[in-house]
């Protein structure tokens, strides 16, 4: 195997949308970050109240998933050896080249920060080399990495597979992509299913992001001999 592409979907990260700008919670918390509110990151924890019936809000405002599993993937023993690569497809259809090397910040407000400067910008740092960068959609993904196995993890649609299988499986392809749901819930939209090759649920339990990125890492580097 070459490496794993990790494409988090449908991740709940935009910033603020255009018809909550000028709400008093928008605007205070945009003053007390000293960000544009343009570029403020929509975040339930602060935005609640001003989030009260926008469409599909069920699956928005929550970049804390974000930003626990780039801490999990990025510090993993397969980034280290670089066997990981990360993409990031956002709940508006945006893509994020997060490089192989990056480090997230831990402190979660740095984290926001970083964010905003991405959507400002489009690349985070602003000059030298990116550390992520927008980049041009699906299709660069599938262009750029080629991957020749595309693999969907949902608890919904997915057949039932136990960890064990789906890591014997996923290790005899040069390169997989796994597709792992990095929203709060909700379903996956129908252009997204159709992106898969498989679609697939690991064992019977339901789990969120984080979890089934930490069991699926662990197996990865098991299988890999990376740990014994």
């Amino acid at each position: 195997m070459d490496r794993i592409i990790l494409l988090l979907t449908e991740t709940s990260l935009e910033t603020v949308p255009r018809e909550l700008l000028k709400d008093p919670v928008i605007i205070r918390d945009a003053r007390r970050r000293g960000v544009n509110p343009r570029y403020l990151i929509l975040d339930r924890a602060r935005h609640h109240r001003a989030m009260i019936g926008l469409p599909n809000a069920e699956k928005r405002g929550r970049p804390d998933i974000l930003h626990q599993a780039l801490l999990l993937i990025q510090g993993s023993i397969l980034a280290r050896n670089n066997l990981v690569k990360t993409y990031i497809h956002t709940i508006n259809d945006l893509v994020i080249d997060v490089d192989p090397g990056i480090r997230p910040p831990r402190n979660y407000d740095n984290f926001l920060g970083l964010m905003s400067q991405l959507f400002q910008l489009g690349r985070v740092p602003p000059v030298g080399k990116p550390l992520m960068r927008f980049v041009d959609g699906i299709n660069y993904v599938l262009g750029t990495e080629s991957p020749d196995r595309r693999i969907l993890l949902d608890d919904v649609r997915g057949r039932e597979v136990s960890l064990r299988s789906f890591i014997d499986y996923v290790i005899n392809f040069r390169r997989p992509m796994i597709m792992i749901g990095a929203f709060p819930r909700g379903s996956f939209r129908e252009s997204t299913y159709g992106l898969a090759d498989d679609v697939v649920r690991i064992g019977g339990y339901v789990m969120d992001t984080s979890s089934i990125l930490c069991r699926i890492l662990t197996a990865l580097e098991i299988g890999l001999g990376l740990i014994t």
